[in-house]
């Protein structure tokens, strides 16, 4: 089963976000709590974590603005 991975609602006032950096490379095989992405608000950059362990093919581009919601990668289980 092919895991989502979609921009988070990090506060209360947060829409949208950026994708600033991949921390990882498309097709790369990852686990859950690795870090796999920097996004950037207007008030904060985070790094958001792998929900799951698998190999990872990335949709969402850099410095691109997605609401928040939008699917920016997908996990396929190993």
């Amino acid at each position: 089963m092919t895991i989502e991975v979609k921009i988070p609602k990090l506060g209360m006032s947060v829409e949208s976000g950026t994708i600033i950096e991949w921390l990882v490379e498309d097709g790369a095989r990852i686990e859950a709590g690795d870090p796999i992405y920097t996004l950037g608000t207007d008030k904060t950059e985070t790094e958001i974590e792998a929900p799951a362990g698998g190999v990872i093919r990335l949709i969402g581009k850099i410095d691109e603005e997605y609401p928040v919601g939008t699917l920016v990668a997908e996990i396929s289980p190993e």
